[in-house]
């Protein structure tokens, strides 16, 4: 992971715990709960690497085809710190001499189907489209998963009612998944980033994208951060008779 780290940060690095603890896991799943621009995509990149080299299969889902390019790059950056040789890339696509693919798609069932993969990967799990949260995507893409593969969910939350927020908020002892929690104040190295969301954003804001609080379910009546101000003196609803 430290030598990842050095192809793309140009220096020596040393990875993350969280970093450590979620690549070398060996649950059948591995659910990801992280601020963000914490690391997430060095892990998903490093571990996406790892099964290449195995000869595995890795199906990497992204809501946006945008993300699907960025872990895509990723993979192919660190691909360069190995002895592997790729032998066709796009985008999106990567196959290398030991038979290992990284297939990057878009969050859609009509686009996922037909594959078969030995690690599944799902970023930015709690923004997944439809209606239910994510739990059609899901429902298409873990009959494509082998029977011994692995399944990374991670994201950043965004409140309560989809798919990857049951996996924290409906946790049963052994179950399985391997759960990490990751907020901006666990990293020393995010404390100048961390200070300036305090600042800049919201409280609401600040404790879903630093803190990684599961705060709304989305359909609320009032939002949160018209709560917030009307019990704050300094920007209250109602002024003070």
């Amino acid at each position: 992971m430290a030598h990842f780290l050095s192809l793309e940060l140009g220096r020596e690095a040393t990875p993350d715990p969280f970093q450590v603890e979620a690549i070398t896991s060996t649950a059948s799943t591995v659910a990801l709960r992280i601020a963000r621009q914490s690391g997430k995509s060095c892990v998903l990149a490093a571990r996406g690497v790892m099964e290449l080299q195995r000869g595995g299969t890795t199906i990497c889902l992204a809501p946006a085809e945008r993300q699907t390019r960025e872990i895509t790059r990723k993979v192919g950056l660190y691909l360069r710190g190995t002895d592997m040789v790729i032998e066709r890339a796009t985008q999106t696509e990567i196959e290398v001499n030991t038979g290992g693919r990284f297939i990057a798609v878009p969050a859609s069932g009509a686009t996922i189907r037909g594959y078969t993969a030995t690690l599944l990967q799902v970023d930015e799990a709690a923004f997944l489209p439809g209606d239910n949260g994510g739990e059609d995507v899901i429902t298409a893409i873990l009959p494509m998963l082998t029977d011994d593969g692995q399944v990374f969910y991670a994201s950043t939350p965004a409140g309560k009612k989809n798919f990857f927020a049951g996996l924290f908020l409906n946790a049963k002892p052994d179950d399985g998944i391997h759960r990490i929690v990751v907020r901006g104040t666990d990293i020393p190295r995010m404390s100048a980033k961390v200070e300036r969301l305090r600042q800049q954003l919201s409280p609401t804001k600040f404790r879903q994208e630093v803190l990684v609080e599961m705060l709304s379910d989305g359909v609320s009546y009032f939002d949160l951060d018209l709560i917030e101000k009307a019990n704050s003196e300094e920007a209250a609803v109602w002024p003070k008779l």
